[in-house]
């Protein structure tokens, strides 16, 4: 069993570093798209068996998965100790943490990424400045303690290794690609993509807005 965790901030501070371009309510409107889109992929991943969002508010549970509600949202960290304490994640064979401002990822590319995992030990996907984690699949789901943040992609593998459990890069261009600055998010919406995410952009003039900057 794989238990798929993605936590999610408080919607009021999520996406700061986007208020240049975007409003609160357009950050928060972004923030809701590209769970959805994260929701969708992970409900169509075979292997995975239960999705889990953990967050401080039961306000998602219209996306037809369970909420792990944490009593103060204080950074992914934090959330996914609160997730082991649930026997439903703790009893699972491999714990999943996925972000949830990857809306490019796919249910094939989770396919891959969760399948033929081994007993014990650590997989990795890597944001694309080389520098972030994107995706972490634990097998057993408290195998180390996550280091989210700035540098965390060296972190996290220089944890399993210290353990002396085996680690895997997994190179997947949807994992890859998190949108968290400006520059991100011009990029995304250089990528037309069947999209949450795109659609709220386009229909909502952000497109037209940002081509035009």
């Amino acid at each position: 069993m794989v238990a798929a965790v993605v936590p999610v901030k408080n919607l009021k501070s999520a996406k700061s570093r986007l208020g240049g371009i975007l409003s609160e309510g357009e950050r928060q409107e972004l923030v809701i798209a590209m769970l959805r889109d994260v929701i969708k992929a992970l409900k169509g991943s075979r292997p995975i068996t239960k999705v889990f969002i953990v967050a401080d508010t039961p306000f998602f549970d219209h996306l037809g998965v369970e909420t792990i509600v944490e009593t103060k949202n204080r950074g992914y960290d934090e959330a996914i100790i609160e997730a082991l304490k649930d026997d439903r994640v703790k009893l699972s064979i491999s714990m999943l943490v996925v972000p949830a401002d990857l809306p490019l990822i796919s249910s094939g590319e989770l396919d891959t990424l969760v399948t033929q995992h081994s007993k014990r030990g650590l997989r990795i996907a890597g944001a694309r400045d080389g520098d972030g984690t994107n995706a972490l699949l634990m097998s057993p789901p408290n195998l180390l303690d996550t280091k989210f943040g700035k540098g965390s992609f060296e972190r996290h593998k220089k944890e399993a290794l210290s353990i002396a459990a085996p680690v895997e890069v997994i190179n997947l261009p949807g994992f890859a690609f998190d949108v968290d600055t400006e520059q991100d998010l011009i990029d995304f919406i250089k990528i037309e993509s069947d999209t949450n995410t795109y659609r709220f952009l386009d229909e909502s003039g952000v497109i037209d807005r940002l081509i035009n900057l």
